[in-house]
């Protein structure tokens, strides 16, 4: 996708000269009797405010002070003072935007194409990755709102039958927090790249205390799975537990802790292993996934995961988040060994 293009200067020049020109003709139009009000100049203005730089807006910008007051010397009136006091602020928001394109480097749609494409990457890097003959990974993603961003992000590896899984809940939400996620997302990404498996969590602790956040954190949940065993090892860092559904429908709670990513410097995180058989998953979930107001808070996602098994167990993006609100975001994670239920 291609945003606004920069302009040359003989560009600019020439865009500039139209611009005060359709001016001047709007101010000699009212002269010669045409019945206009001066809202209409909103329109160079805002082509001015979109296309050419401040230097060029302010040179339009007096042009039009200038038709505005020879307008109002000759219309002295409250509906004259009106108009003229919304093309002044139309003025203002113009040079506004574009001393924030000015310190952007890149026009508006240029800015979405760049973070639209970021928040796919986030989203991709996470994709569940191709499993073992009878393994599958499904994953559930939900934006608080429906936003374009998410304080939540997963992450998924596969070397050899070792196949690691994360999700990562950064404190925040929407656009408030797209920026730290996208940085984390990241960084993570690599750390589960290059780590041993039992170092990644107490690197990616190291890794945000180093970033010396005021009051911001993340924290986060991650299975390391040997799909020769069945065996799964589980860490936690300030995150909700995972769950074990076994074949039988009954649903098992793991016991892990950790301290959340960036609260300590020298933090360790424990393993608790559990061992899956045909039939059986894992669920990591993200705190907006669960009903905390609910006596049963795993409830919505033990639906999900239902109905996800009843579609097959397919591997990738498709499990379904049911929980009641959407005042945050939801992620689930389902790591199945398919078999007889």
């Amino acid at each position: 996708m291609s945003g606004v293009p920069r302009l040359t200067g003989m560009s600019e020049r020439l865009l500039l000269g139209v611009l005060v020109l359709s001016v001047v003709l709007l101010g000699v139009g009212k002269r010669v009797g045409l019945d206009y009000v001066p809202v209409a100049l909103t329109v160079p203005v805002l082509i001015g405010g979109w296309r050419l730089p401040r230097r060029s807006l302010l040179a339009l910008g007096g042009v039009v002070g200038v038709v505005l007051l020879v307008h109002l010397a000759a219309n002295p009136d409250l509906r004259s003072y009106i108009a003229a006091g919304i093309v002044v602020i139309v003025l203002l928001l113009s040079l506004r935007y574009a001393r924030l394109r000015e310190s952007w480097g890149m026009g508006m749609r240029t800015g979405m194409a760049l973070l639209l494409t970021l928040r796919d990457q986030v989203r991709s890097q996470g994709e569940p990755p191709p499993m073992d003959a009878g393994w599958a990974m499904g994953r559930g993603l939900r934006s608080a709102g429906d936003a374009a961003f998410r304080g939540d992000f997963t992450l998924a590896t596969h070397d050899g039958a070792l196949v690691q899984a994360m999700v990562v809940d950064v404190s925040g939400h929407g656009l408030d927090v797209a920026p730290r996620a996208v940085q984390l997302a990241g960084a993570f990404g690599g750390l589960l790249r290059v780590s041993s498996p039992e170092a990644t969590l107490a690197a990616c602790n190291t890794y945000v205390v180093r970033q010396e956040w005021d009051h911001d954190y993340a924290t986060a949940v991650h299975a390391i799975l040997d799909q020769r065993t069945g065996r799964v090892e589980l860490r936690c860092a300030g995150h909700p537990p995972p769950r074990v559904r076994r074949a039988d429908g009954t649903w098992e709670d793991v016991m892990v802790r950790g301290v959340a990513l960036g609260l300590m410097p020298a933090a360790t995180y424990g393993a608790t292993s559990v061992t899956l058989g045909p039939g059986d998953t894992v669920v990591l979930v993200s705190d907006g996934a669960l009903d905390e107001r609910s006596d049963e808070p795993w409830r919505p996602v033990e639906h999900a995961v239902e109905r996800w098994w009843a579609d097959g167990a397919p591997s990738g993006t498709t499990l379904h988040p049911a929980a009641p609100s959407a005042t945050d975001d939801q992620t689930i994670i389902a790591v199945a060994r398919r078999g007889d239920r």
